[in-house]
């Protein structure tokens, strides 16, 4: 296999450039967004930066809505990400034990959807790989040749698209997996000419005081980062970043229900942090009968955490701060906790008293202005 990294170069585009990550076949979410962007297929050049499908709820369907796209839409583009390699691993027979192993814990696969479509037993311990592979390519070869076509990176005169990195802006990697498998990008000694836009981390994975789920844009390294953790978890959000000319925005949007604030809150905070899912191991120094005193060697303090959110040893996603919120308006519900709830308001999550919500079916979108 040819492991050299496939670049497709575009020239100077006159409208929006509209860049999405990281749909992981949610296209009821993607084509939410889409019109929440306004998305004119006629005026508009739309880029995905991989990971359109695996893990999410879509995906046969979602891979067939970007096949269409990538037929009628004038700019329309997209780039691989680790997790549409499985259609390179299904068209050459590549890795099919590992490929195995991976389907039989990842319930949400275009894979399996394929499988179910095409009326075949059930993916399990005793499926012959090679004999299944040949079967999906008979009938699925445009689909998998789709994804197996895709490019690791797009170029602009002002910006480089990659899936989760590059090494460098002349060659961008020596192998496709470093372009599409790098992890935390953000924090690698870089400093580009070109604008660098990724997806593959969530953004909430470079949080330490609280988690946010908006794209993130680094002046000084010029690498904007815009994973919203769409499917990976549950108060995610799918980004849309837009550029034109000097102008820049970002857009979101989730599937979580919105519920209306009652009462006005002002929160001290003072001490606030976050376990991101990277940095969730903790050590238990004194457990309570609901909370246990624990030390975060990622945060450097002894900290205080429900026991519920530690699971042998981990504390994945918890975080202890109180979300300021304006009487009257709609936030994102997450989850609820005894008498307390998670909720989520322009991409950030803390927590809240329930009493100080009310359940109300109107809708609030979030985006926000960068320029």
């Amino acid at each position: 296999m040819n492991r050299k990294p496939v670049v497709q170069n575009l020239d100077y585009f006159q409208g929006r450039t509209i860049a999405i990550s990281d749909i992981h076949g949610a296209l009821d979410t993607y084509r939410k967004l889409l019109a929440k962007v306004d998305y004119n297929p006629e005026e508009d050049r739309l880029i995905l930066v991989g990971d359109l499908i695996e893990k999410g709820p879509q995906n046969l369907e979602t891979l067939r809505f970007i096949m269409k796209q990538a037929r009628e839409d004038k700019e329309f583009y997209a780039l691989m990400g680790n997790n549409d390699f499985v259609a390179k691993n299904v068209l050459y027979s590549y890795r099919l034990d590992f490929l195995k192993s991976v389907l039989l814990q990842r319930k949400a696969s275009l894979i399996h959807e394929m499988i179910a479509e095409s009326g075949l037993e059930p993916l399990n311990e005793n499926t012959d790989m090679d004999q299944l592979c040949m079967q999906l390519r008979k009938r699925y070869l445009a689909e998998l040749s789709f994804l197996n076509d895709l490019p690791h990176v797009i170029t602009t005169p002002t910006t480089i698209f990659a899936h989760s990195g590059i090494s460098n802006e002349e060659t961008y990697a020596d192998d496709f997996k470093d372009i599409m498998t790098r992890f935390q990008f953000e924090k690698e000694d870089h400093q580009f000419n070109r604008m660098v836009v990724v997806g593959h981390t969530p953004v909430s994975e470079y949080c330490s005081f609280f988690p946010e789920f908006n794209p993130r844009y680094d002046r000084r390294k010029n690498i904007y980062s815009i994973d919203g953790g769409n499917v990976l978890k549950k108060s995610g959000q799918l980004n849309a970043l837009i550029l034109r000319r000097n102008f820049m925005r970002t857009v979101n949007t989730d599937d979580l229900p919105k519920v209306r604030v009652l009462h006005t809150t002002q929160p001290k905070n003072e001490g606030s942090f976050f376990i991101n899912h990277t940095n969730s191991k903790v050590d238990i120094v004194e457990r309570g009968e609901k909370e246990s005193y624990v030390y975060s060697d990622h945060l450097h303090r002894h900290v205080w955490i429900d026991n519920d959110f530690i699971v042998n040893g981990f504390a994945s996603n918890y975080t202890n701060y109180e979300l300021p919120l304006q009487a009257g308006t709609t936030v994102h519900l997450v989850n609820i906790w005894n008498d307390r709830a998670q909720v989520k308001h322009h991409g950030v999550m803390g927590w809240t008293d329930l009493s100080n919500l009310l359940y109300d079916p109107i809708l609030e979108e979030d985006e926000f202005d960068f320029s």
